[in-house]
């Protein structure tokens, strides 16, 4: 994705670990099978939240994230500023399918390519 210079692609080996463990604390895999998506598959229903409350999440701007994209299905590690930086730089027309979430997978923000926001944290009901 041209757009994540800032970001390092994880190994493969790596992020298949990774992305197994996510799934394990966010994805309905019978959802998964049905819409293909993990954003579209969570097992709780996410918070919408707009452009300008991706700031007001409590996630300090330095910690490192990770940046899954689900079209290339490549996973990145990030700061979180800079993909706040990307994300609010999105145009309308970007299609997008993303997970961005911490090592200890206490959240997730996803982009999707219908220009929603979805934020899920791991002890919200």
């Amino acid at each position: 994705m041209g757009g994540l210079k800032f970001a390092k692609q994880v190994p493969q080996t790596d992020a298949n670990c990774i992305l197994k463990d996510f799934a394990e604390h966010y994805v309905d895999k019978e959802k998964l099978r049905k819409y293909g998506l993990m954003w579209n598959s969570f097992a709780r229903k996410p918070k919408c939240i707009s452009m300008e409350e991706i700031r007001d999440i409590p996630i300090p701007p330095e910690d490192r994230v990770f940046f899954y994209d689900e079209r290339d299905k490549t996973l990145y590690a990030a700061k979180m500023e800079e993909v706040v930086t990307y994300i609010l730089k999105l145009e309308p027309w970007d299609q997008v399918d993303a997970c961005v979430f911490n090592r200890e997978m206490k959240w997730v923000l996803a982009v999707t390519h219908e220009d929603a926001l979805l934020f899920l944290e791991e002890n919200a009901k």
